[in-house]
């Protein structure tokens, strides 16, 4: 406050008109005039480019692929396609660029390229093509999970509870194994009955009638898309 009582009342008029021009006021006039300028730039700057990328080689993963294709231009986004449970390649992937005609060389240039004795497929994919989910996750690469898996099943088969069955403690049979018993059991039934064989499976194998109802209403509970579909037999050539 003493600098401004000291200085002359000239001066600071000066100060405060020079913070006026530099600050221009916000008029209606000046905030159309900054909206249609800022439309312009976006107008200027070009649309980024996705493209799609087939037939890729075992060993071509993203570190090599960001590499190798940051030649032509900047990458922005890439996605490898890989297995949920094992990790590994599909064998195909999308990758976008910063610049849209760059992924139109790109797609020219790669498609039919010759890479580790696989001819690669490079399309360019407008945008009307591209799924608005097509980079989900794409930072996240997937671990292989077996090993994890095959622990899991084999801790959870030695802690199944023993049973005693003809004077021995034995494992108790899972559901799977329970229902596979009964549909080997079935056909080697049908079998016998088509050789007109009269021999009691029950007294041998054990079980019950009543088994193989509740192994057949379970499978009549099923859903359809579950059942695999039986293979039709190859038609023969006429000779």
């Amino acid at each position: 406050m003493e600098h401004f009582r000291k200085s002359p009342p000239g001066l600071l008029l000066h100060v405060f008109r020079a913070q006026a021009v530099e600050k221009p006021r916000r008029t209606k006039a000046n905030r159309l005039k900054e909206a249609l300028e800022e439309e312009e730039e976006k107008e200027e700057k070009e649309p980024k480019g996705v493209v799609y990328l087939g037939h890729i080689p075992n060993g071509f993963f993203e570190p090599q692929m960001r590499k190798y294709f940051s030649q032509f231009g900047q990458v922005t986004r890439m996605r490898l396609a890989r297995s949920r449970k094992t990790g590994g390649s599909k064998g195909y992937a999308f990758i976008e660029f910063k610049e849209e005609s760059v992924a139109k060389i790109v797609a020219s240039t790669m498609n039919k390229y010759l890479l580790f004795d696989k001819s690669l497929v490079c399309e360019f994919l407008p945008k009307e093509k591209c799924h608005k989910k097509l980079f989900a996750g794409w930072r996240r690469i997937p671990k292989d999970t077996r090993k994890e898996r095959r622990e899991k099943e084999v801790i959870q088969d030695n802690d199944r509870p023993m049973v005693e069955v003809n004077g021995m403690s034995v494992p108790q049979l899972t559901e799977q194994q329970a229902s596979r018993q009964l549909r080997q059991k079935r056909k080697l039934k049908e079998k016998l009955a088509s050789l007109e064989v009269d021999f009691d499976l029950d007294e041998v194998l054990g079980g019950t009638a009543d088994d193989e109802a509740e192994e057949d209403a379970k499978e009549e509970k099923e859903p359809a898309a579950k059942k695999r579909p039986k293979k039709k037999p190859r038609k023969q050539a006429a000779a």
